[in-house]
This record gives C-alpha cells, sequence and structure tokens, in this order.
C-alpha cells in the first residue's frame, strides 16, 4: 500500500521539528521568562530582580554590557538594582534578548552563522531608530529585529550545509523560502515561528518570524511590526549588512514604500547617516559581548 503523501509530509516536519530541537543550543531560559513577566504589567521590581539574580552568568554579562562606552554611564553598575536604575526593565530585556540570541552563534556555521548575527543585529538597530521616530516603543521593535531571522540560525545548527546551499541558490536568483524547502523540507520562516513557539516567545514575535519575508495580504494586529521589520531587514541589506555576499535586488524608494511617511522620510533623506550609527552601534555591541 503506498503511504499518503500528507502523512509522510507530516512525518518529516515533524523529523526537522525533531532535530532543531535536538541541535539548536537552549535559549537562556531567564531571558524567555524575563519577557514573559515584562509582558505582566503587575510584574514587581523585587519580581525582576530575583529573576536575573537566579543566572549569575547572564547577570555579569548584562553589568558587563551596562558598563561597556556603548552606555557611557557616569558610574561604575555593580549591581541589578543599578542596572535597572540607569537603564530601565525593557532597556535590560533586550540586552539578555541580545546575549541570548548570540548565544545561538557557534563556530559550526563558520563565516555564514556571523553573517547572520550581524544581519539580525542591524535589523534590530535600524528597528529601533525607526520606532523612536514613529514614537513606537522601541525595545519592543529592536527585539523584534533582533530575531525576525532566527530561523536560520537554526537551520544551519540543523545542517551544516544549509550555509553554503542557501548561498548558491541566492546566487542564482531562485526564491530562497522555495529553495529552502525544496532543499531541507522546512524554509526559515517556519523554522523560525516554530522554534520561538517551542520557547514560549509571545505571538507577535513568532509571526515576525514567519511572516517577515512575505507578509500577509490581509491585515493583521501585527501587520505595522512585520512591515517595518521587513523593511529594516532589507535596509540592512543595503548597509551591506546582508546574510549574502551579493548586491541586494532593491533600492531605497522601494524598500520604505509601505512605511509611515515620517520614517520613509527619515530614511530618504539620511541613509548615510543612519548606515553610519548603525554600524557604529553593532560595532560597539559586538565589542561589549566578547
Amino acid at each position: 500500500m503506498r503511504d499518503n503523501p500528507v502523512s509522510v509530509s507530516l512525518h518529516s516536519s515533524l523529523a526537522k521539528r525533531a532535530q532543531m530541537m535536538a541541535h539548536v543550543p537552549p535559549f537562556r531560559p531567564v531571558a524567555m521568562k524575563l519577557m514573559k513577566l515584562l509582558h505582566n504589567s503587575s510584574a514587581s521590581l523585587t519580581e525582576i530582580v530575583a529573576l536575573l539574580r537566579s543566572d549569575a552568568v547572564l547577570t555579569g554579562e548584562v553589568l558587563q554590557m551596562a558598563n561597556s562606552p556603548l552606555f557611557a554611564t557616569r558610574c561604575e553598575i555593580r549591581n541589578v538594582f543599578q542596572a535597572l536604575a540607569f537603564l530601565g526593565t525593557e532597556r535590560i530585556n533586550a540586552l539578555i534578548i541580545t546575549i541570548a540570541v548570540r548565544g545561538l552563534v557557534d563556530g559550526r556555521g563558520g563565516p555564514f552563522t556571523h553573517s547572520c548575527w550581524r544581519h539580525n543585529l542591524a535589523t534590530a538597530l535600524i528597528c529601533q531608530r525607526l520606532s523612536t521616530i514613529l514614537h513606537l516603543p522601541p525595545e519592543r521593535y529592536y527585539v523584534a529585529g533582533l530575531i525576525h531571522d532566527i530561523g536560520r540560525l537554526a537551520l544551519v545548527n540543523v545542517f551544516p550545509e544549509y550555509g553554503e546551499a542557501i548561498a548558491l541558490a541566492e546566487l542564482s536568483g531562485d526564491e530562497l523560502l522555495a529553495a529552502e524547502r525544496e532543499l531541507f523540507e522546512i524554509d526559515h520562516a517556519e523554522a523560525g515561528r516554530w522554534l520561538l513557539s517551542q520557547w514560549g516567545c509571545p505571538i507577535e514575535l513568532q509571526n515576525v518570524a514567519a511572516w517577515h519575508e512575505s507578509p500577509p495580504k490581509t491585515g493583521t494586529c501585527d501587520a505595522s511590526l512585520i512591515s517595518l521589520v521587513r523593511a529594516a531587514s532589507q535596509l540592512a541589506d543595503v548597509m551591506k549588512m546582508s546574510v549574502f555576499p551579493c548586491a541586494p535586488r532593491w533600492d531605497l524608494a522601494e524598500i520604505v514604500r509601505g512605511l509611515p511617511d515620517l520614517a520613509r522620510e527619515e530614511v530618504l533623506a539620511g541613509f548615510p547617516k543612519i548606515a553610519d550609527w548603525v554600524v557604529t552601534e553593532l560595532n560597539g555591541i559586538e565589542v561589549s559581548l566578547w
């Protein structure tokens, strides 16, 4: 009796997901707990501090970043209470998510993995800058940009050949999601959404991972977030912070067409200045993490 194609496809999909959970380094549990805690408006400062103190290594990394030239604090930040006082809970959350995502980058994927990390970080910084102009919560948009392409980091952990194979597909001009599905039976958008769901990330971040390459045609409550992340990702490519070495296929006017007026005008009028700021901030974050 022939296998049912739907059954075979489901089995293959489940197998790929099992491989991801087995091979992708675990996300920092405290990072996930803090993200959920901060979504609860009744969370107290005591709860947040207690959670941070439960991971001494992570706390040390946060304090190291808080004391880096990136924040130019006037006095040394020595403990979690001081860090929260100087930087605020939302900024601390963004720092912890940055550290957690950086922890997913190891030597397994080589230069490709590092390119993925820099692209995600550049996208996050562009999201932060544009959301500030639009009077939107910058840390929320920063985190969304940071995790938008996390599916690539997952796939390169499962398939060591992923980077080389998908770079060849890009060079050939293939549609990348389709190429991923053909080569690996799963694309990075699906992989990212599923992985974030397993880690318990908020639905809006799962939606960003799922739809940043091809936003749904019907409007959703996350449409503006997904749209800005998509544009920021393409702007990062134009800034030569692409996952791939090829030249980007978009121009600035095309990328920002769907953005609100203030963001569109900011990009078109000051793109070189924005690019310089992103590079400076990105390098500062990388230095503070090593």
